[in-house]
């Protein structure tokens, strides 16, 4: 029997909990999204970028002295871990996160297994959990970004109702976690690409993908269909707008595609990771 159909009549942008052994499980899942669960690609520096990407979601790591229009999320994640009381490795656990120390992607590759480095990847495999909660909290923080760059009215209420079906058909929100840390919540403005024909600029994150969202049942298996197909768009448009981007096409339709089933139903360990590592992480 389908579920009732929602309203956007007053509807409370709801509120995301994860408890730690399911945020382990879905961590796993998302490490083999970015990386196929290969163990010394959780230290990562992606050919033609600039920055480092960390951790089971690839958060990025910005070098001495270099800013570029992404945001940064790995010294966040280090300080949410921090205020939580994990410990942090002791070069890291300063009064401010250090900058990156390694300024290119040579130097990164040249000190891969240093004991800075080694150090490193086994702090982040042990902390699966915790990264995932990170991401949780980002994922419910977007709704605030969104929101404050979405004026009182209808697409307002069109995307706490999108949203909010998304949550409820998600028991444990992993399309919404693994989005947000995959493509953004959709806000930044360099974020953006211009469409040649309408002269527009046109984002990819989140807030894009629920705003194609147009269902109204409560259905799960529908909800996520709707979700994944909606991101499918966004990514294509950006493709259209960013032709040098289609390389990432088969890849990122691919982690899209996982959001239409229960991750029950999924591979979660690493121990069953592809032997090709998908190439998701790069244009972000």
């Amino acid at each position: 029997m389908e579920a009732k159909s929602l309203e956007a009549k007053d509807l409370p942008v709801p509120q995301l909990v994860l408890p730690d052994d399911l945020a382990k499980k879905i961590g796993q899942k998302i490490w083999l999204n970015e990386t196929g669960g290969k163990r010394e690609a959780i230290t990562s520096w992606n050919a033609n970028e600039e920055f480092a990407s960390l951790g089971i979601g690839h958060f990025i790591w910005f070098p001495v002295g270099k800013w570029l229009p992404f945001e940064e999320s790995f010294p966040a994640l280090l300080e949410s871990m921090r205020k939580k009381n994990v410990r942090l490795p002791t070069w890291l656990d300063q009064t401010q996160i250090p900058a990156n120390p390694w300024t290119s992607r040579a130097e990164f590759r040249k000190h891969a297994n240093s004991p800075q480095m080694n150090e490193l990847r086994q702090f982040l495999l042990d902390t699966v959990a915790e990264q995932t909660q990170f991401m949780m909290a980002r994922a419910q923080g977007a709704m605030e970004k969104i929101l404050k760059t979405t004026p009182e009215g209808p697409e307002r209420d069109h995307i706490v109702l999108q949203f909010t079906r998304v949550v409820r058909a998600s028991e444990n929100f992993y399309p919404l976690i693994d989005y947000i840390n995959f493509k953004g919540e959709g806000t930044n403005p360099n974020e953006a690409a211009m469409n040649r024909e309408t002269g527009r600029r046109q984002g990819w994150g989140l807030k894009q993908v629920l705003l194609r969202m147009n269902g109204v049942t409560g259905d799960p298996k529908a909800v996520r269909a709707e979700f994944a197909d909606a991101a499918q768009f966004v990514l294509q448009q950006r493709i259209r707008n960013l032709p040098s981007n289609r390389v990432f096409e088969v890849g990122w339709l691919r982690r899209i595609a996982t959001y239409r089933r229960p991750i029950a139903d999924m591979e979660s360990g690493p121990e069953r990771a592809p032997r090709r590592s998908l190439r998701v992480t790069a244009a972000r």
